[in-house]
């Protein structure tokens, strides 16, 4: 007995691509007319017996988004990534449900074996990329994208920000005021991270700026400190005489940001008359802090969105290439950054 013609093969003999055979199956938008007519001779070539449950086919226990309960309770940035892989497979006609995990004590790693047991369902991995996590999802052979994370073994498609680029553009725009004495805040404890201090490495090192641990990194993790307890510590770094150069600072997330920014309005600084700062993410509390945040915004409905359709496409043909997707950021300016503060000292205005 033959094979029944799947939409993958159509995409093969067409020249196209999975979405563009689903929308002109479909009779949706999006697909030029000599593109629909190539596809719709190909499925008819191909004796292709269209079902308007393929989707539902290829997802028959839904999607499961898998976080940890820290993530998603604690962090804005991942309440939208996560709405927006929600609403794409709702919009798809996929039931799509969020799955809180706890990490295992002894690895750090969810474990979703009991998960893909029990409902088989696809997976939508948020914010998780341990490498225990990928060889359970890699051995199961369950339909899997990560979002916002790695899969350095490149088994599992990705698709997260442009992180080593954020962490440029944010470090070049406070070289362009004139800064040197810029201090990188961080927690170096996953690649998204270490990819923005690369970046800010990058720029730093291209403006013949060499990194000194001491001067330009403030890592949270190897203090053993919470993004929450940020304004605590830098105050009582500085007060032990640590970045007394500085001038600016770049921060891995808005979290961190405005908790430079309290620490040093509570030092009876002035932002950004003294010190510049800039953030990562653009959450929402970013425009309304005081003075409103300039930061790199990353749109996280997006990279759900695009999540959900490289799964779609994975689950609806299983020889799909894995793919890792950059998403675009982009600098958003408000009032947190200007020239440093010797630039004002030497103003006959000032």
């Amino acid at each position: 007995m033959s094979r029944r013609s799947r939409i993958a093969d159509i995409a093969e003999a067409a020249g196209v691509s999975i979405a563009s055979v689903s929308k002109a199956l479909n009779n949706r938008s999006g697909v030029g007319n000599e593109s629909r007519e190539r596809i719709l001779e190909a499925a008819a070539r191909l004796d292709y017996r269209h079902r308007n449950n393929d989707l539902a086919e290829a997802f028959p226990s839904g999607l499961a988004v898998v976080t940890t309960a820290a993530l998603y309770l604690n962090s804005k940035f991942y309440e939208g990534v996560i709405q927006g892989a929600l609403d794409a497979a709702r919009e798809a006609g996929i039931d799509a449900k969020v799955n809180l995990l706890t990490p295992d004590i002894e690895t750090g790693s969810v474990n979703v074996e009991n998960l893909l047991a029990a409902e088989g369902a696809s997976l939508l991995l948020v914010g998780l990329d341990h490498p225990v996590l990928i060889e359970q999802v890699v051995r199961s052979r369950a339909p899997a994208v990560i979002v916002n994370g790695i899969d350095r073994t490149m088994r599992i498609s990705c698709v997260l920000p442009d992180n080593r680029s954020a962490g440029w553009l944010a470090t070049t725009r406070l070289l362009s005021e004139g800064h040197t004495e810029i201090v990188h805040v961080s927690r170096l404890f996953r690649t998204s991270l270490k990819e923005r201090f690369d970046g800010f490495r990058d720029a730093m090192q291209e403006a013949g700026i060499a990194i000194d641990p001491e001067r330009h990194l403030f890592d949270l993790t190897a203090a053993g400190i919470l993004e929450p307890d940020t304004s605590k510590a830098l105050i009582e770094s500085m007060q032990k005489g640590r970045f007394e150069k500085a001038t600016a600072f770049v921060c891995s997330n808005d979290i961190m940001a405005l908790g430079v920014v309290d620490a040093l309005r509570g030092r009876g600084h002035s932002i950004p008359r003294d010190f510049s700062v800039i953030g990562m993410d653009d959450i929402s509390i970013s425009q309304h802090s005081n003075p409103p945040l300039t930061t790199m915004r990353i749109e996280r409905e997006e990279l759900g969105r695009v999540g959900w359709e490289i799964l779609k496409e994975r689950a609806l043909n299983p020889d799909a290439r894995v793919r890792r997707v950059g998403m675009s950021v982009r600098l958003i300016e408000r009032a947190t950054v200007g020239p440093p503060r010797h630039y004002l000292r030497s103003s006959p205005n000032r």
